[in-house]
């Protein structure tokens, strides 16, 4: 399917590209990207509640924002989006809340399964480097979002 991206849309993909670091600090990379997530659940909410700016005073948690976020998307096809979205949210709160942790593995390849077998990517072989894996994710996860956002 072609899709046609908005200026919103090619905004967010520079703020991406701009504050994703590249190299081998996968924490640094989860951290930054659950923020640019967090940004387009934001937004999200901006677009589709006739009285979002009511949500700033309420200084909703970003698990809080998912929660409305997809209670708002009645498509099925969209389900595999937010079960990653929360798994990534789970991943970021563990490398916040608790290092070292034993956890993080099993939580990071949840993450990693739950967007490579997306329906919406198409059939790549995953990197066989773990930080190009996560990155690739993330981004995926970005770009998904982003096209339920600003397109």
């Amino acid at each position: 399917m072609l899709r046609i991206g908005t200026e919103e849309y090619f905004a967010s993909f520079e703020q991406f590209r701009k504050h994703l670091p590249l190299g081998k600090d996968d924490e640094l990379l989860i951290l930054k990207g659950h923020l640019l997530l967090e940004r387009l659940l934001t937004r999200f909410l901006g677009r589709n509640l006739p009285r979002a700016d009511r949500l700033a005073q309420a200084n909703l948690r970003f698990a809080n924002k998912l929660a409305i976020a997809s209670s708002l998307r009645a498509d099925p096809s969209d389900d595999w989006l937010w079960e990653a979205v929360a798994a990534f949210n789970s991943l970021r709160n563990e490398l916040a809340h608790q290092l070292p942790n034993p956890r993080l593995e099993a939580l990071r390849n949840t993450f990693l399964a739950l967007v490579e077998k997306s329906p919406e990517l198409p059939n790549l072989e995953p990197p066989p480097d773990i930080s190009e894996r996560l990155l690739r994710a993330i981004f995926s996860l970005h770009e998904a979002m982003s096209h339920r956002v600003d397109l």
